[in-house]
């Protein structure tokens, strides 16, 4: 039984929640509606970030919302920061300076520092690891194996969500990239019976895309709207990332764009010859 998460107490925005269907917007009255399920209260949705500062700046309304509607929001840091100084005064202590920026930012929406997961993989260092092996000394290690797959697989078998969210691949960004890969097959490996030692087999969750810097590979599916309360926590939470010497530009130019997020659901097509074999049958 998870323990009750005490939530740092920030301003209540309101929000507004539209869903495209067939097409054609549709309002929702609210986050239950707009998420097409019948409880949210006590449900769990997983956040990963490839970089800290992700999330705020592609969910940062969202998030608040699921906390106002009773949500645990869990969010898991995929990458340690250790290449986001900007002097060399901050080169050596810039992952601990990054890790305390992104508990302030957090708690500015309302997370608490137990529902921020840090994972440690180096900044701008997926590439090997991709996939899952023995981890070698002071690499990020989860049980005695290293890679994204593994610490995926233990992320969801441990946290347990029903939705997970996470940066569109079409992100130019190389973590991006990967963290969104190694994540969807993550998702069957943690559902499956392999690796009993990462925990319990659970029920595949419903997935969920947001764009932070590039668009979405076709139209989202869900639109949010933040009241200027809510829009200003959101540009608050930006700014905690004080170390980053662009961040007051990135703070006016999302205030410029206004307190708008979309959300894209992502579908699985699993691969059945019953698709296909119309394809291939004789016309009557």
């Amino acid at each position: 039984m998870k323990p009750q998460t005490t939530h740092p107490t920030v301003t209540a925005g309101s929000f507004q929640f539209s869903r495209l269907v067939n097409g054609r917007p549709e309002k929702r009255s609210n986050l239950v509606d707009a998420m097409q399920t019948d409880e949210l209260k006590n449900a769990t949705w997983m956040f990963v970030s490839p970089h800290d500062d992700d999330l705020c700046i592609g969910a940062g309304l969202l998030m608040q919302a699921a906390v106002q509607a009773g949500v645990e929001v869990q969010v898991v840091i995929v990458t340690d920061g250790c290449l986001g100084y900007c002097g060399s005064d901050q080169k050596d202590d810039i992952i601990e300076i990054r890790r305390q920026e992104t508990l302030r930012s957090f708690a500015v929406l309302g997370i608490s520092n137990s529902q921020v997961n840090f994972l440690g993989f180096p900044d701008g260092g997926l590439t090997r690891f991709i996939g899952r092996r023995p981890a070698a000394e002071g690499e990020p290690m989860f049980g005695s194996y290293t890679g994204l797959q593994n610490a995926f697989t233990h992320s969801l078998r441990e946290l347990r969500p029903s939705r997970v969210f996470v940066p569109t691949k079409m992100d130019l960004h190389p973590d991006h990239q990967i963290t969104h890969n190694e994540l969807m097959i993550s998702l069957f490996h943690a559902s499956g019976k392999i690796w009993p030692e990462l925990g319990d087999p659970l029920d595949v969750p419903k997935v969920h895309e947001m764009a932070v810097y590039c668009d979405f590979p076709s139209d989202p599916h869900l639109e949010i709207v933040g009241d200027a309360a809510a829009f200003e926590v959101k540009l608050q939470s930006i700014a905690a990332y004080e170390s980053q010497l662009q961040i007051a530009e990135l703070v006016q130019r999302i205030r410029e764009d206004g307190p708008y997020e979309y959300i894209r659901d992502v579908e699985f097509r699993l691969y059945s010859p019953r698709r296909y074999r119309s394809l291939f049958s004789p016309q009557s």
